[in-house]
């Protein structure tokens, strides 16, 4: 049988087959549609009649609907501290002490738990975007943080985080992480309000720069910023919830509604 194929990017066209996505996803082939919105993961596939090439191509989504739906690998995985019933339909991780910054190596911080991780099953050339939801989750101390994470190791990774940072003299703040082989970049702006409520993040990947954007609806985005990131695509794209490397700091539940990885929309001009 011959493999469907998935458009994976609105600009030149470029190809990944389903079965290379299903295998990665960890979900069966059953009856798969070829359209412009294939959703893999959360429900059978199915074509859409009148495709809109605008659209955006869902590849990937996980609800958390008391099961998980993709096939995750948590990095230092810590079940004490993950549920998917605590809170009705979401994904519950509670942050703990643990780091990934820098070298942390060298401070002597343990290590960061739970960053829950997807393989990127995306070629390198091609373009994404990717989201989550976050709700009910206000830090208030350093380094109590939810994020996104486009993450190949410990030392190599881009995080778009909602946080509580060092920024003027610690403050709840928005912030692009960019890692290389343990070197930082930072970039903070303020997070919209009602954040506390219900937020979204969302980084959209075209070639090798990263555009971050916020919502507090899931429809209308915020985009803040463009950064340069890596050489080649993630290795991994996934969510993390945690505290930094500093001692005695409170663990607090973060809620995950929703994550999505799709084909990125046309980029404003």
């Amino acid at each position: 049988m011959k493999a469907n194929s998935l458009v994976l990017t609105s600009g030149p066209r470029r190809t990944v087959t389903a079965v290379a996505v299903l295998a990665v996803l960890g979900v069966g082939m059953g009856l798969f549609g070829v359209g412009n919105l294939i959703q893999v993961g959360e429900v059978a596939c199915a074509p859409n009649p009148n495709p809109d090439p605008q659209s955006p191509t869902l590849v990937a989504s996980d609800t958390f609907d008391g099961k998980f739906h993709l096939r995750w690998k948590p990095v230092r995985p810590d079940a004490k501290y993950v549920s998917l019933t605590k809170n009705k339909g979401k994904l519950t991780i509670t942050t703990q002490r643990g780091s990934i910054h820098a070298d942390e190596v060298t401070r002597n911080d343990p290590p960061a738990k739970n960053i829950y991780l997807i393989d990127n099953p995306l070629p390198d050339d091609a373009d994404f975007e990717v989201i989550t939801c976050i709700s009910g989750f206000l830090p208030k101390q350093e380094y109590q943080q939810a994020a996104l994470i486009l993450y190949n190791d410990d030392d190599n990774y881009l995080k778009w985080s909602y946080e509580f940072s060092y920024v003027k003299g610690g403050s709840v703040a928005l912030g692009l992480i960019r890692e290389t082989k343990a070197k930082t970049e930072h970039d903070h702006v303020a997070p919209p309000e009602k954040a506390d409520v219900k937020l979204w993040l969302r980084l959209t990947k075209r070639k090798n720069s990263y555009e971050y954007a916020s919502s507090t609806d899931g429809k209308a985005f915020d985009v803040h910023g463009e950064r340069d990131w890596g050489e080649k695509a993630p290795l991994q794209i996934g969510i993390l919830a945690k505290n930094g490397g500093l001692p005695d700091v409170p663990e607090v539940d973060v809620c995950f509604e929703r994550f999505e990885l799709r084909s990125p929309p046309p980029k404003k001009q």
